[in-house]
């Protein structure tokens, strides 16, 4: 094969656009209870995961995860004034798992299978069993 040579970069076109509308819903939410902050010099790749078909949410945190019913949180979001006595993802969430702390959060095409990542490995999670809190270990890890 021949060398190419690039003697000149043109960036494409650019088609401005206003017709985006950004509005923030409700307050901003704690996670836990218990300060959970990040590193914030090592901060969580993908902490969130958001399940349109099953109206559910993956949060990550510092010991593990929680799975939220989308509705929920926001709901929790908009009745919280910023101040005074918050509701706390945790407090509203139907599960906590303990896995350690997550640094990936991925659901899978058909929203069956969540993947957590810890440390070196890569846990796997059936969403209904975490729904049902039926078995909140993993069914494999690799």
């Amino acid at each position: 094969m021949g060398k190419v040579e690039i003697t000149e970069e043109v960036e494409g076109d650019r088609v401005g656009t206003t017709d985006y509308y950004f509005d923030r819903i409700g307050e901003p939410l704690s996670i836990k209870e218990e300060d959970a902050q990040y590193d914030l010099e090592n901060p969580p790749s993908q902490p969130l995961a958001i399940s349109e078909r099953r109206g559910l949410v993956f949060i990550a945190h510092s010991s593990g995860f929680l799975v939220g019913r989308t509705k929920e949180v926001i709901a929790a979001s908009k009745n919280s004034d910023g101040k005074g006595s918050r509701v706390c993802i945790q407090e509203i969430a139907l599960v906590d798992v303990p896995v350690g702390d997550v640094r990936i959060l991925s659901l899978s095409a058909d929203d069956s299978i969540l993947a957590a990542s810890v440390d070196a490995e890569i846990h796997f999670f059936s969403v209904d069993s975490l729904l049902n809190k039926f078995c909140l270990s993993p069914f494999a890890r690799i």
